[in-house]
């Protein structure tokens, strides 16, 4: 069985340190205790002002990740962060073009500048694709063109001029806006499994047309659309997806472990 990535995407939870720094310790806690997790990798990803507490939590079991950063080290940009300020604080993964950032007006040349930071402060970027609304198929089973043409595209520009060495430490998350859960709430849709494998299937074409089969296949890519421990196994055997950005179902450790317990459980 290939490495599975659980990222946990806090967002703007919880509210208080002490908050973060019990759901932090419950999530490691948790992890140390499942058996055949050597190919189990899980990243926290707290809001900043959390990031260093919540890495005093964890050991190696757990690793500390970020939900976005500035495309510079440093400078004049008030209320940002650099990806060199989160590599000295020990993160290894930032999340890069969440659909939450995009909606706030960042584009895709604006997420290719923040990965190509973060690959050169030696941190992985988990860059977020996903269409806006549910695409259809015609009759003949394709794609009527909003992910051929807005997940191909965010790509596409997301990756031009990262070298090959550099793209095998990209994962590529796909979370469909329109599957996303606001808060705690349900999504109005859940995607089918097999449109899941679908676009993961046209994800790994993109990628081959930009770098190579063998390049490809170390880009793992992962679901992010309202997963949970009742549907957790189901993308990951079903939909062949190698993770999942978590949102609303990590702000609960019990919730997040027992995630971790079922695609531990996979063979």
């Amino acid at each position: 069985m290939n490495k599975i990535y659980l990222i946990a995407n806090w967002k703007m939870n919880p509210i208080t340190q002490s908050g973060a720094q019990k759901l932090a310790l419950g999530v490691e806690r948790g992890i140390f205790k499942l058996r055949d997790r050597q190919n189990l990798e899980v990243i926290l990803c707290p809001p900043f002002p959390y990031l260093s507490n919540a890495k005093g939590q964890m050991s190696n079991i757990a690793k500390l990740g970020a939900q976005n950063c500035h495309f510079e080290d440093s400078g004049a940009f008030t209320g940002e962060i650099s990806a060199k300020m989160l590599e000295d604080l020990g993160c290894k993964y930032v999340i890069v073009g969440h659909s939450e950032r995009r909606a706030m007006g960042e584009d895709d040349v604006l997420i290719n500048k923040k990965i190509k930071v973060v690959l050169k402060n030696n941190m992985r970027p988990v860059l977020a694709v996903g269409e806006k609304t549910r695409d259809s198929f015609d009759k003949n089973g394709r794609w009527t063109g909003e992910v051929d043409a807005t997940v191909g595209e965010q790509i596409r520009v997301a990756l031009k001029g990262v070298s090959p060495a550099k793209a095998r430490k990209v994962i590529v998350a796909y979370e469909p806006v329109w599957a996303i859960s606001k808060g705690f709430g349900k999504p109005t849709h859940t995607p089918e499994t097999d449109d899941v494998f679908a676009v993961k299937i046209f994800i790994q074409k993109i990628l081959r047309q930009l770098y190579s089969p063998a390049v490809q296949k170390n880009i793992p890519i992962i679901y992010g659309g309202s997963t949970n421990s009742q549907n957790i196994v189901a993308f990951i055997r079903d939909g062949h997806m190698e993770g999942a950005l978590v949102g609303g179902a990590s702000l609960k450790a019990e919730e997040f472990v027992k995630m971790a317990e079922k695609v531990t459980a996979l063979r």
